[in-house]
């Protein structure tokens, strides 16, 4: 029984082994040591059959042969169980780590028919064997729609996988309800080193969490990200969180030395609410430890909504409760910090800096922000 195991064993690294000579790639095995080399558009789009390999970019792909392209990773729910609901399972998400290599990727098209996950890659995440990572490369114009999670880079970065230093240049478009940002739709980890210019559009009632760099993140700090022009627009009822970096940094404890410069935030529709120059809103849980925001700066900010937009500010909107109808409430404490531009419209609770001051531990933030009434018309 044991040699028969022994030679079952043997003949399925030799399958893998042919496999991995078989795959495809311009080079490499797929290790860490040794990735998988990626010099066409086609070589890109076979990273789908080996979703926990190592990858590197060695030239510059075009992807406009691809009318729609079909995101790499996808989200499916680990177990039926209710707490793995938003967990992805990792037979189905990308698993492994992708680096550009200083390369630009052009000309993204995907339009999304499942309800989450959009992007180049629609679903990424580290397992309890390895940490995954996606970073170092060029997003050019890129045009992604989609439902939830809606991402240029990825649509859903869950735990134990880093994105950093992508840059998201040219004319971009992103589409969706829920979870919408240039570079990640929503995160569960450290997002660093990133630049974005983007066109955000949200649809529909209640739509929310959207940002030039990430929609919604979860306990997961962001670092050294910069938002350059690109709007911000919802034109539904009762949306919100919005932000430039990021639109709903839930329980971020550190959002530090991101910049934001001459973006638009256009709420047209009535009762919305959390919404700043940098993000929608902010703040951990716990008391003793305020989320710190530190050495951000917002420049030539336009931010527009209707007269019934609560909780509106150059910086930040205001805290929020940790869950819908809970009376547990989000701190966070502000340092080194500079805001310009204009506000026009918002109910109560609209600031130069902070919208609702009332989870503010602390404010220090120069401001040069002009605020004005609606108009009737407005927006």
């Amino acid at each position: 029984m044991k040699k028969l195991f022994c030679i079952i064993l043997a003949v399925a690294m030799l399958l893998t082994v042919a496999a991995m000579a078989d795959s495809g790639f311009a080079g490499g095995s797929g290790t860490a040591d040794d990735p998988w080399q990626i010099a066409t558009a086609e070589q890109l789009n076979l990273v789908r059959n080996f979703l926990s390999g190592h990858y590197v970019l060695v030239d510059d792909i075009d992807l406009s042969a691809y009318e729609n392209w079909d995101p790499i990773g996808a989200f499916q729910s680990k177990s039926d169980a209710p707490e793995d609901a938003e967990v992805p399972h990792p037979d189905y998400a990308f698993t492994g780590t992708f680096d550009g290599a200083g390369h630009t990727i052009s000309n993204l098209k995907v339009s999304a028919a499942f309800p989450m996950g959009a992007g180049l890659f629609g679903c990424a995440s580290g397992t309890e064997s390895g940490e995954a990572y996606i970073g170092n490369f060029t997003l050019e114009n890129v045009n992604v729609s989609g439902f939830y999670l809606v991402g240029g880079a990825v649509g859903l970065q869950f735990m134990n996988c880093k994105v950093s230093d992508i840059a998201l240049q040219g004319e971009n478009n992103l589409t969706g309800s829920q979870g919408v940002g240039g570079i990640v739709g929503t995160g569960f980890d450290l997002i660093s080193n990133c630049t974005a210019t983007a066109d955000i559009t949200i649809v529909g009632d209640d739509g929310a969490c959207a940002g030039i760099i990430a929609g919604g993140t979860t306990m997961s700090p962001i670092v050294n990200c910069e938002a350059v022009g690109g709007s911000i627009v919802a034109g539904g009822n009762g949306t919100w969180g919005f932000g430039a970096i990021c639109g709903a940094p839930w329980g971020a404890g550190e959002i530090a030395g991101c910049k934001v410069n001459g973006t638009s935030i256009i709420l047209s529709g009535e009762g919305n609410r959390l919404v700043g120059g940098l993000v929608g809103f902010g703040g951990t849980y716990d008391p003793s430890t305020p989320a710190q925001i530190t050495g951000c700066s917002v420049e030539g900010v336009t931010i527009i909504v209707s007269d019934t937009t609560t909780a509106v500010g150059g910086l930040i909107g205001g805290g929020k409760e940790m869950m819908e109808g809970s009376d547990v409430m989000s701190s966070f404490d502000i340092h080194d910090c500079s805001v310009s531009g204009s506000i026009t419209g918002g109910g109560e609770y609209t600031g130069e800096v902070v919208g609702d001051p009332s989870c503010a531990v602390s404010v220090d933030c120069e401001s040069d922000m002009t605020m004005t009434e609606a108009a009737n018309d407005a927006a």
